[in-house]
């Protein structure tokens, strides 16, 4: 595989032009997805005129109503994502130069880019201690991006993951593609290929494959649970197409930021556009349109976690933050007095897993 470098080096402050230059091409991405998505609100704009001109002249039956439906609320849903989109990715570049990286780790070497399928939107960056010692194995941490599933890239969570490379793991950082294109289950799916990657690549890098600790923040954390469901559940795991390398793979723990974890309660909770984020994710049908089967199988927990994982004798470990700095996956970055509490939190909370018989 080609490892691929960046165009710049953002262990290094950025400067202005570059920032400029970053926010330019996010610009042009931006609208290029936007024209695509209007192309796409067109085409079903002229079949509801069909539809309507039929109607008038009587031609009206249940199937073509049927279908009128489903049109409208696909209009509605492709307006709403193209505000959302567009919002997101400008808070994510924001987030990129500003706040995201700060307080990440400068003893850590970075490679980026390394791509367990075809498609370029799927890579994985990987990153481990620069005077790590090549001999010994190493454990690993995979780490899933957030970003309502629609957004997010392993380069703007790098105050997380080089934390814990710093820490002595070997982290792996995975790009799973954004929905509605990659969309429940090609998603997950897609984590279990760059998991089959990593096995295959295990001798290379000198990394224990044997277990393994999954984590992520907000949809990311959502990923982690239904990875860590489908592994410890073979019922749950006929539903998935899993890549044979990784089908078997052993978690030794989880890692979860803020995450999502019960769809249909999430949406219910109000969260700032979460309709658009969850029918992106299940391929831009609403969630209340889907069947009682389906509904559960987007949802690895419909419980409350904490209390199900102690009732069943499950280590745990959880930390609350609170004040002005404690909003959505605040451990993201590493600039805050409490990020750095959870850090440390969920550093020790793997030490444990590594090195006691942990019980509840």
């Amino acid at each position: 595989m080609k490892k691929s470098e960046p165009k710049y080096n953002i262990l290094k402050p950025i400067p202005l032009e570059e920032r400029k230059r970053l926010f330019d091409v996010k610009h042009l991405q931006l609208e290029m997805r936007r024209q695509a998505l209007l192309k796409t609100i067109k085409k079903y704009e002229a079949r509801q005129a069909e539809i309507e001109a039929k109607a008038k002249r009587g031609e009206m039956t249940a199937k073509l109503k049927k279908e009128a439906k489903q049109i409208a609320k696909k209009l509605v849903y492709y307006t709403k994502y193209i505000y959302v989109y567009s919002g997101h990715k400008k808070n994510e570049a924001l987030g990129f130069v500003t706040v995201f990286n700060l307080g990440r780790s400068f003893k850590v070497r970075t490679i980026r880019g390394l791509h367990y399928d075809k498609a370029r939107e799927l890579y994985l960056n990987i990153y481990q201690r620069k005077d790590r010692d090549m001999s010994k194995k190493a454990k690993v941490f995979v780490y899933i991006h957030g970003g309502g599933w629609i957004g997010g890239i392993p380069a703007t969570r790098e105050a997380f993951t080089t934390k814990i490379a710093e820490a002595g793991y070997f982290v792996a950082s995975i790009s799973y593609g954004d929905a509605p294109k990659y969309a429940h289950p090609v998603i997950t799916q897609n984590i279990f290929k760059a998991i089959g990657w990593l096995k295959d690549h295990a001798e290379e890098y000198n990394i224990d494959m044997d277990e393994i600790v999954v984590g992520g923040e907000s949809a990311g954390a959502h990923l982690s649970a239904m990875t860590a469901a489908i592994l410890t559940n073979p019922e749950y795991a006929k539903r998935f197409k899993l890549d044979e390398r990784a089908c078997n793979q052993k978690i030794k723990g989880l890692v979860l930021n803020c995450g999502v974890y019960d769809i249909e309660k999430t949406v219910a909770s109000g969260f700032r556009n979460v309709d658009v984020y969850t029918q992106s994710y299940c391929g831009g049908t609403a969630v209340c349109d889907l069947d009682e089967d389906m509904k559960k199988e987007i949802s690895p927990i419909t419980f409350d976690l904490v209390k199900k994982l102690y009732d069943l004798g499950v280590y745990v470990e959880q930390y609350h933050g609170e004040g002005r700095w404690a909003v959505h996956a605040f451990a993201v970055s590493q600039g805050f007095k409490i990020s750095k509490e959870a850090m440390s939190g969920a550093l020790s909370f793997m030490s444990k897993l590594w090195h006691e018989d942990l019980k509840a």
